[in-house]
């Protein structure tokens, strides 16, 4: 009888064959595991569709409820390489995002995502025990998007923000999953524009005049839409010991193979009170976590909330439909302030990091077929450019520094 390795590594072959006379794709492994320290990383990446025709959720929230959703039509355009430094940058990507109005048509948002690759892992979507049928590829996202004279002169549609300035920020991530079986990929994500108190402040790249803009109104745009439930309150939050953590380092100063390898790290994911952060003092909602979040590698760098900052998470909603991808799977935003120590270069600076958080899913395996924790963390440290690391808040950046950390 074949072992699950082999009956994986067999299902993986047929695909191959199958698919020889199309633009076949290999379920693998990323390459950027490995026990060399610092080292540079050789990433192995598939070519990423476009993905038209998908349907996304605006949630405008207000004192951290619901006060709007609205159904777009949306047309992920295929991820673009980004060059620089004389060749294609390591794992950086443009993803182009288009929100229409379904019954019309009209294009309401426009905006490039600049999407940094974060990791992959197998799902099986079948019965537990049986082969795992999907790679997942996971991007940290950010990025503008523009808004068309169609969209409504309302706050919930069209953010206070843009009195001032001509876009608004998001940020999160998006998943790209590939079936080995079938060759086809599906797609998930969820982008994020926070308050002033966040995306807005005296110290952000784009800070609210002195009256605000709506310190209680948050945005998220989370698809597939379908079988998505906002839940503010009632989501999930992650709590417990990081069992499988990674720390990796973008190196800039070897444009454009800046990737490393993934330092292996553990700690912990502590929840805190509860309370609104984008709200009044009146409101009852707890729609968020204050957290304290702390890893160490075994390559000296780590991150840990500074002495008095604070560490969030954001609770947006689950996907309920366990038939499409990414089944059911809890969704939240995570934000906030971490001490980063940089093992390889040997210093420490407080970053800002934001990241998206799944929780559930389908079965998650790493490719050696062990069993991964279903709690999901990926953040990003956000960074002003290439040649200029301070840290940038409420606008486009780069990224420097990448946390992976799973819990059970």
């Amino acid at each position: 009888m074949l072992s699950f390795l082999s009956r994986f590594a067999l299902a993986a072959g047929l695909v191959v064959g199958a698919a020889s006379t199309a633009q076949a794709q290999v379920c693998a492994p990323d390459n950027l595991d490995g026990s060399a320290c610092c080292a540079p990383g050789l990433l192995n990446l598939p070519s990423f569709p476009q993905m038209p025709g998908q349907n996304g959720l605006w949630i405008c929230f207000d004192n951290c409820q619901p006060a709007l959703q609205k159904q777009f039509c949306v047309a992920l355009g295929k991820p673009q390489p980004i060059v620089g430094g004389g060749g294609q940058i390591c794992g950086e990507y443009n993803i182009r995002f288009q929100l229409r109005d379904c019954a019309t048509g009209l294009l309401h948002w426009t905006g490039g995502m600049r999407a940094t690759y974060s990791r992959n892992w197998l799902e099986s979507q079948n019965a537990a025990g049986t082969v795992p049928n999907l790679t997942v590829y996971r991007f940290i996202v950010n990025g503008d998007l523009v808004p068309t004279i169609n969209v409504p002169n309302n706050v919930c549609e069209r953010p206070a923000s843009l009195n001032v300035y001509s876009r608004v920020y998001f940020s999160g991530h998006v998943d790209y999953a590939l079936d080995c079986a079938t060759n086809q990929w599906s797609v998930a994500w969820a982008i994020n524009h926070e308050c002033d108190q966040v995306h807005h402040t005296a110290a952000s790249a784009r800070p609210a005049p002195a009256v605000g803009f709506d310190p209680a109104k948050s945005y998220s745009f989370v698809g597939p839409a379908a079988g998505f439930v906002v839940a503010p309150n009632n989501t999930l939050v992650s709590n417990g010991p990081i069992t499988q953590g990674s720390i990796r380092w973008n190196n800039w100063g070897a444009l454009p193979a800046i990737c490393t390898l993934r330092q292996k790290a553990q700690g912990n994911f502590v929840a805190n009170a509860l309370f609104c952060l984008c709200g009044n003092t009146t409101t009852t909602s707890t729609q968020n976590v204050d957290t304290s979040v702390s890893a160490q590698s075994v390559c000296g760098s780590a991150a840990f909330n500074p002495p008095g900052m604070r560490f969030t998470q954001k609770r947006i909603g689950v996907w309920t439909n366990p038939n499409v991808f990414p089944g059911v799977e809890h969704l939240l935003f995570d934000f906030g302030d971490q001490t980063y120590v940089n093992g390889c270069t040997g210093t420490t600076s407080i970053e800002w990091f934001e990241g998206s958080e799944t929780i559930g899913g389908y079965p998650a395996f790493d490719f050696n077929l062990n069993p991964l924790g279903r709690q999901f963390e990926d953040f990003g440290s956000c960074n002003t450019s290439p040649s200029n690391p301070a840290r940038r808040i409420g606008a486009p950046h780069i990224v420097n520094a990448i946390l992976n950390y799973n819990l059970p």
